[in-house]
């Protein structure tokens, strides 16, 4: 290795990554070290898997194989490895929206709001056909003229994600045409994120912004805990929370959503430390979906006697019952594990989680735009990724823009990694905070911390919270001074979701650097066609530098805004 990088910033994660090296356990720290040095060809985006032709790739360095056997340059390899993320992004959130249409559908539970259900399950069909949304009518319509205006417009799952997955298999379109294909994707995304969101509220009614504790120190020594890992049915966590109740099994949660109403699911920690929580002894059993959740959790889970069940199975059987198997296996493994000791750090954090649109008072917000009180709006996403130290990207990079009193939201696994550091905790809020920004944050209420969670990335708490922000000040979302940064990204749906941000007309920020970078001409189109194209754009960043210049890169967005 030629650099020395501490794994994380999280001490109770820290404390145990000492005891996996004095016992020779791999960690995900450890697998990324093993990897090194990764291929530059991947890296870069410069190669190609499409076929069964290849592999293929374009060498920057030679005059010989500068184009795949199909004849792609490498301007087509990088564009493409940009779709490839942005496609299984947004099928990922279609993915979790069609199996929470179908447990409806099926009537898995009864909806609080059954005719709006109704509608969105109608709404959802519609995506299969012409794509004719009621959510995306949503956005303004300067917007929605400009996105049908470059064609791309989500004009149904054929066209938007169907059609776009093609473009990796050939064809001879140009390189921006083949670009604008990618976020037409990604807005298919972003409808099933708003749709997603929208039924979970008809089904279980609205979230309050919560006290939740969150850490490893949440983790109780005397009762079993069922953890549920990554994006599944919400009917069948509720379905496991009310099998719970009353039989004192304690329903935890990794990298899902904390939310079902009536239920909140306490995230013991977020994605880069998802392995941890087995190490401490006092895990029974695991629940864990597809999307989120590393496979190695299955090899780690033996060495402490852990079940891990998964949920995307074929043949799974009705919820209920499925829910009711799961807390009785976490009974009989609480007892079977008995022997097993539970190494628990009495550390975790307060945090208030779980605000909407709907109680955000954006009429507030745009005036302290408005009268200077406020320097701009910061979006904080993404999870963590490896190449980074575990938060301190994420963390550092808010607390230098609160101080700079700049308005900070925040989504998912994110705002577990802020919550972990106190800054989603309202007691800490003046601390965190100029002076300025403070007053505006006690103005929204008696509970609003330094950094606001908009809740799970299953939902979509920022887009609603961009829209009313538009509706309220009476312009185009590109016209407020927000910006939009992936501090520690890691998922293709953090791609997607990046690109649909900037397709809104906010500069995003995103780091790593997308393995596009093989490409000059990709890099200047991710900005200067875009700017030209949505009066934005998504910075590609390879020079390596701290959390404070990247803080200045923030701020002088919103500047020029």
């Amino acid at each position: 290795m030629d650099f020395v990088q501490r794994k994380t910033a999280d001490s109770v994660v820290d404390h145990f990554l000492k005891e996996a090296a004095e016992k020779e356990i791999p960690l995900v720290w450890d697998r990324y070290e093993g990897s090194l040095p990764q291929c530059g060809f991947c890296e870069t985006g410069l190669n190609c898997r499409d076929c069964l032709q290849g592999p293929c790739i374009s060498h920057p360095f030679k005059d010989q194989n500068k184009v795949g056997i199909c004849g792609k340059d490498k301007d087509i390899l990088a564009v493409h490895s940009f779709i490839r993320l942005v496609v299984q992004g947004a099928m990922g959130y279609l993915d979790q929206l069609t199996d929470f249409a179908k447990d409806v559908e099926a009537g898995e539970g009864s909806p609080k709001r059954k005719q709006e259900a109704v509608k969105l399950i109608k709404d959802i069909q519609g995506m299969w056909g012409d794509g004719n949304t009621d959510v995306m009518k949503k956005f303004p319509k300067a917007l929605i003229d400009g996105w049908k205006a470059a064609g791309i417009y989500p004009d149904g799952i054929g066209s938007a994600l169907f059609k776009v997955s093609q473009k990796l298999d050939g064809g001879v379109g140009n390189v921006e045409e083949t670009l604008l294909w990618a976020f037409k994707g990604a807005l298919m995304g972003c409808a099933a994120q708003m749709l997603q969101g929208r039924l979970k509220t008809a089904v279980f009614g609205d979230t309050a912004p919560t006290n939740v504790e969150v850490n490893l120190g949440v983790l109780p020594k005397d009762l079993p805990v069922v953890l549920l890992y990554g994006h599944f049915s919400p009917f069948l966590k509720q379905k496991i929370a009310d099998e719970a109740k009353g039989k004192k099994v304690k329903v935890m949660g990794v990298c899902t959503d904390p939310f079902v109403p009536p239920y909140s699911f306490s995230p013991v920690t977020n994605y880069g430390s998802q392995e941890i929580p087995l190490m401490t002894g006092a895990v029974d059993l695991i629940v864990a979906g597809d999307q989120c959740v590393n496979p190695s959790l299955a090899e780690l889970a033996k060495i402490w006697k852990v079940e891990v069940v998964p949920t995307e199975v074929l043949n799974r059987g009705d919820v209920s019952s499925f829910a009711r198997e799961i807390i009785g296996m976490a009974q009989e493994a609480f007892k079977a594990r008995s022997e097993v000791a539970r190494d628990i750090p009495n550390i975790k954090e307060s945090g208030i989680m779980g605000f909407s649109a709907k109680n955000i008072h954006a009429d507030k917000v745009v005036k302290g735009l408005s009268d200077g009180k406020i320097k701009g709006i910061a979006i904080l996403a993404g999870c963590n990724n490896v190449k980074f130290t575990q938060d301190q990207e994420i963390v550092s990079i808010a607390r230098e823009l609160l101080k700079k009193d700049i308005f900070c939201v925040s989504e998912g696994c994110a705002s577990v990694g802020l919550a972990k550091f106190g800054l989603l905790n309202p007691k800490q809020r003046d601390a965190s905070c100029g002076k300025r920004l403070s007053a505006l944050l006690a103005s929204l209420g008696k509970n609003v911390p330094a950094v606001i969670d908009l809740g799970s990335c299953e939902n979509s708490g920022v887009t609603d919270f961009l829209l009313n922000m538009a509706s309220v000040g009476k312009k185009p979302i590109k016209e407020f001074p927000i910006v939009a940064c992936f501090p520690e990204a890691n998922r293709t749906k953090a791609v997607a979701r990046a690109a649909w941000t900037v397709a809104m007309g906010i500069p995003t920020y995103f780091w790593p650097f997308l393995p596009v970078t093989g490409s000059q001409k990709i890099i200047e189109s991710l900005s200067g066609f875009c700017l030209e194209k949505f009066g934005a754009k998504l910075y590609v960043i390879t020079e390596k530098m701290d959390y404070t210049k990247k803080a200045e890169l923030l701020v002088k967005s919103l500047k020029k805004a």
